[in-house]
């Protein structure tokens, strides 16, 4: 059966023959990439999309830069925009999680792609 996903996103790897049936099931994932080798490890695998954490340096009531860590951690060897400049260069669509320390959760799937 067809996987449930976003059918922009299973468009996508379907027209630059990433994936080669309209199937959601079909896009690869690889999730919490985010410290800097995890992220490069995600950068050089072959999956689709990479997930990565984004909260606040410095946890709740600081202001922070944003960091790619997931809760309980407060602090990471990766900011989003060192995350970011990484994941340009790649061909994979990115979903960044948006964890508690902001003032609302939010979730954003974004397509990078180098110019």
């Amino acid at each position: 059966s067809a996987g449930v996903w976003s059918e922009p996103a299973v468009e996508h790897f379907l027209r630059r023959r990433r994936i080669t049936a309209r199937d959601g099931a079909a896009v690869r994932w690889f999730h919490a990439a985010n410290g800097k080798a995890r992220a490069a490890e995600a950068a050089r695998s072959d999956v689709h999309m990479i997930e990565a954490d984004v909260l606040l340096r410095g946890g709740l009531g600081v202001n922070g830069d944003p960091i790619m860590a997931h809760p309980p951690e407060t602090d990471s060897d990766n900011t989003l925009q060192e995350w970011l400049k990484e994941m340009v260069n790649t061909d994979k669509g990115i979903k960044l999680d948006f964890k508690r320390y902001f003032k609302t959760k939010n979730t954003f799937i974004f397509f990078v792609f180098s110019l």
